[in-house]
């Protein structure tokens, strides 16, 4: 892999975070399930703090950090298809397609200089956990909501009740 290829794959690396956000954004927008809901703004928020880590990586090369709409509506045609169906089958399909991403990205290491690896390292990480986790989902553990919310740089409980007086 020559350096066109690797800043290929930075960019590549910020896209799947833009597509991701995409779809945790749509995704949350099309569920009325509040266990759900919780559940998508912590993978939104998971999406978020990934993508907002990279942009110091992006700005070393001078990649640009506009967005392409084109990566956020792909997230969201995804999160259509992964909505229509029941819970523990989108987190199936969610998890076998997170690994392709953590592959790509493992691949950046070989040519890599050593001041970017731990950030491939952490989006690798990032990739093969939330596999990991939308798997226990798809097996019906509350994984989201234990073992996500932790990864989180700015965690958030779930929303309360308001107060009534």
């Amino acid at each position: 892999m020559g350096q066109a290829d690797y800043l290929k794959g930075i960019q590549e690396l910020y896209g799947a975070e833009v597509e991701g956000e995409g779809m945790a954004t749509r995704w949350l927008e099309l569920t009325t399930d509040p266990e759900q809901q919780y559940k998508l703004s912590l993978f939104l928020q998971l999406e978020s703090e990934a993508k907002v880590r990279l942009r110091p990586l992006l700005a070393r090369y001078g990649i640009s950090l506009i967005e392409e709409a084109s990566q956020r509506n792909l997230g969201a045609k995804e999160a259509e298809r992964f909505a229509a169906q029941p819970w523990k089958e989108a987190m199936a399909g969610l998890s076998k397609l997170c690994l392709p991403y953590a592959q790509r990205f493992r691949s950046l290491l070989d040519v890599a200089p050593p001041e970017d690896v731990p950030l491939i390292l952490f989006m690798i990480d990032h990739e093969e956990s939330f596999s990991r986790i939308t798997g226990r989902e798809a097996m019906g553990e509350a994984a989201m909501a234990t073992e996500l919310v932790i990864m989180l740089a700015h965690p958030f409980a779930r929303a309360e009740s308001p107060i009534r007086s």
